[in-house]
């Protein structure tokens, strides 16, 4: 008599088109899903057309300020019915064609916000703004923080505010 060895089950070493086809479909949906994600979070981020032409030559106009704010040794301000004035003397770097004076206007009239730079022409930052306000913290005769806020009407976000640390410590006029 002869004995026979059972079979052994053998092993798979490739896997089955039913299976490819069941995880290309799940990996597909999971992308679909990703990519979803992915165009709703680009849309959070502003673009210059959703903040608007006029906005960001406001935004671009106060970080001009607050560069030249934290720079400033002094600062001399005078506020009038006719509108508010900030002389701004910057600390010498030493470098050739430095700038030692900045002058900024706001006038009520015009509505317009201007700077001037010690040996330069006058040039018109923005127009028709409401109000600037500016108002000082101060140690002893050094300002210490500057809080300024302007209501651009023209621009999506209407308001800006800024409080302006300032490290040096200039002394205020």
């Amino acid at each position: 008599m002869t004995t026979t060895a059972p079979r052994q089950p053998q092993s798979r070493t490739a896997i089955t088109l039913i299976e490819t086809v069941i995880s290309l479909s799940i990996m597909s949906i999971l992308l679909l899903g990703l990519s979803g994600a992915v165009m709703i979070s680009s849309k959070a981020i502003p673009t210059a057309t959703q903040t608007g032409i006029q906005d960001q030559k406001v935004i671009d106009a106060l970080n001009q300020f607050r560069s030249d704010l934290r720079q400033a040794t002094v600062i001399g301000y005078q506020s009038r019915a006719a509108g508010k004035e900030l002389t701004l003397t910057i600390k010498d770097s030493g470098a050739p064609g430095n700038l030692n004076e900045v002058k900024y206007k706001y006038i009520v009239a015009s509505k317009s916000f201007f700077r001037r730079v010690q040996g330069r022409t006058e040039e018109t930052l923005f127009d028709n703004i409401n109000a600037f306000e500016v108002q000082f913290a101060t140690e002893g005769s050094d300002a210490t923080v500057v809080h300024v806020i302007l209501a651009a009407p023209d621009t999506i976000q209407n308001l800006f505010e800024l409080h302006i640390a300032l490290p040096d410590k200039p002394e205020l006029n």
